[in-house]
């Protein structure tokens, strides 16, 4: 059965970048083959989840065909700790009648990131 293997980001920062998604995420930079471009990998859990590819552009992306990514399950108050760590905004929410709850974080270059949190099942 198919499975998302990887997402590939289009960034001008990539160390920026890769500071954003360890603070949050608490991702690690790993190995990246060398493909002839420059670009980094960052590692989810040991898995090679985030491909970085370094661009020229002069502007943040306009919101697209892909709202947001999201990454879960983590413990509300490290995810909390880290997220406020970072510095960047954040709105809470969750998912109408599980036990999922979600931050919203705006990171660099107009990256949209959900980091999801198990909360209490809110009742119906």
């Amino acid at each position: 059965m198919p499975r998302l293997d990887h997402i590939n980001i289009n960034v001008v920062d990539g160390p920026r970048m890769v500071a954003f998604l360890t603070q949050v995420l608490g991702a690690e930079e790993g190995p990246r083959p060398d493909f002839g471009f420059p670009g980094h990998w960052v590692y989810v859990d040991g898995i090679p989840a985030i491909h970085l590819n370094i661009v020229q552009r002069q502007a943040d992306y306009p919101e697209g065909m892909i709202n947001h990514v999201a990454f879960g399950v983590y413990d509300f108050d490290d995810a909390k700790a880290r997220i406020e760590a970072s510095g960047y905004s954040y709105k809470l929410a969750g998912i109408p009648g599980t036990p999922i709850g979600q931050f919203f974080v705006t990171g660099p270059e107009g990256l949209f990131l959900e980091v999801q949190f198990r909360r209490a099942v809110p009742p119906a």
